[in-house]
């Protein structure tokens, strides 16, 4: 317990750190450095490759779970990583067919033959191969727990090296193809570095042991490895499954508005996954003891704290969302109810609570699958309906919405399997509070007409007031002994 709860913490403290990088890079410097086509071809080039090296991987990353049958490290743990790089490299080879085949497919439809992405496009096969082996090294030091190195330096490290780029390029030292190739060079550089980490470690063998797969053993890991070709997939295209769709339906142009706008919305998801980490450790152990009463007590004290923190970021940036788009050049204003509607999307995904670590962890593990790919038809089906009325509003909306019936049907599931459901009387004071604190901050404070002044002032009544009334009413026993900590600390040092 002692190493996990040292490498949470750190990861923990690493990602904060990438999280506030990345709000400067992608939501300050670069809509300023970048035209919106040239953010649409980068967000395009990540969302894909992602998609791509998961299903390069051909489903072996599931065989994580058997590792222990491996484990020896005399033996250089029976071959493992050599049978996964080996995978994974025929897994790689099919995405290049694939890549070169289907090249008009993916890049859309001919009318936009022309665009950046066409020109690009071919930035997405070296992309991929490290994509997909940072993925293989980083899943192989996780097994031998060092689950911090690839964190950091996927949340971090990475997010570093392309803040660097970008500021490249803001100050106009380059041009977009040289931006392209430092950018490029900035995803690929992580996966040298977890590689050196596993030879600094004497972690990296690379010896075949195929004796060592028996029949059973052998059978195992075919079948795993076929349900999570589709089931790693699946979770995969849900995140990035708009920004295709915003590509192929609007252009690339529309794609980098969104994927700015978007970059706000999702900020109101960030605290659940730290939560997400620590309670599946918790969760999983508990579903060993089959400890029900446990799982239900972190099922409702995640989805009161993940209410209280989710509600209050998506109050701070809607009453300050005139201000932050000062933050942005005009062209980005389109994305406005962008930003609200994915925001109220990921509120009401994170106010669900930790459904999905106790699915995924359950022996009704593979329903989560099935709820993903329930997710994709509605949100293809929903983009459908909603594009041709309201463009990229419209996606943003059918985000919402299949988030809304996503979690509605696990909410059920878990309901009908276990009688067990996260929401009491408090989560319904806490909505109430948070709509009143909005319209009063919204009511009550005149506008500034400097911006920055603005944000600070509305920002702060919404934080003072609303930490008043999550510890008055005593919302959530965790965060209002949190509350008093700091509350402590203060009358200390006076």
């Amino acid at each position: 317990m002692g190493i996990i709860q040292q490498q949470t913490l750190k990861g923990t403290f690493y990602s904060y750190l990438g999280i506030v990088i990345g709000f400067v890079t992608l939501s300050i410097l670069q809509p300023r450095a970048l035209t919106t086509e040239q953010v649409g071809v980068t967000k395009l080039l990540l969302s894909f490759s992602l998609l791509f090296a998961q299903f390069a991987t051909l489903g072996f990353n599931g065989t994580a779970r058997y590792f222990p049958y491996f484990r020896d490290k005399e033996k250089q743990h029976h071959g493992y990583l050599f049978l996964f790089c080996l995978i994974s490299g025929i897994g790689m080879l099919i995405f290049t067919i694939i890549c070169y085949t289907f090249k008009d497919q993916i890049i859309g439809s001919k009318s936009h033959a022309e665009t950046l992405f066409d020109k690009y496009y071919w930035c997405l096969i070296p992309l991929t191969f490290f994509t997909l082996y940072f993925n293989v090294f980083e899943l192989y030091a996780r097994v031998l727990y060092n689950a911090v190195s690839g964190r950091v330096l996927r949340e971090f490290t990475k997010r570093l090296f392309i803040l660097v780029a970008v500021l490249i390029i803001y100050f106009k030292l380059i041009d977009f193809n040289t931006f392209i190739i430092i950018w490029l060079f900035a995803n690929i550089i992580p996966t040298f570095i977890i590689l050196w980490i596993l030879i600094r470690d004497k972690h990296f063998f690379f010896k075949p042991d195929f004796k060592f797969i028996d029949k059973e053993l052998k059978s195992k890991l075919i079948s795993i490895s076929f349900f999570f070709i589709l089931a790693g997939s699946a979770s995969i295209l849900v995140d990035n499954i708009d920004t295709y769709i915003v590509n192929f339906k609007l252009g690339l142009s529309d794609t980098g508005i969104y994927t700015i706008a978007a970059y706000f919305a999702t900020t109101i998801s960030l605290p659940s996954r730290s939560l997400y980490g620590i309670s599946a450790i918790v969760i999983t152990d508990a579903w060993k003891e089959n400890d029900i009463t446990s799982i239900k007590s972190i099922y409702k004290k995640s989805c009161i704290t993940q209410i209280i923190t989710s509600l209050f970021i998506f109050i701070i940036i809607w009453a300050n969302i005139d201000n932050i788009f000062h933050l942005l050049p005009p062209k980005y204003e389109a994305g406005k109810y962008v930003i609200f509607f994915i925001g109220l999307g990921n509120l009401i995904d994170s106010a669900a609570g930790v459904n999905n670590i106790i699915i995924s962890s359950s022996k009704y593990f593979k329903f989560d699958f099935y709820s993903y790919l329930a997710l994709i038809v509605i949100i293809i089906i929903s983009n459908l309906i909603f594009i041709p009325l309201y463009g990229i509003t419209g996606t943003a909306i059918a985000t919402g919405v299949s988030l809304l019936i996503f979690n509605l049907l696990r909410f059920l599931f878990l309901l009908v399997m276990y009688k067990m459901q996260p929401f009491t009387i408090a989560s319904i004071y806490t909505i109430i509070v948070g709509t009143a604190i909005y319209f009063l901050s919204v009511w009550i404070i005149p506008k500034n007409s400097n911006f920055i002044i603005d944000l600070l002032f509305r920002s702060s009544f919404i934080t003072i007031l609303y930490g008043i009334c999550v510890y008055y009413f005593n919302l959530s026993d965790d965060i209002s002994y949190l509350i008093k900590g700091y509350i402590n600390k203060i009358k200390g040092s006076i």
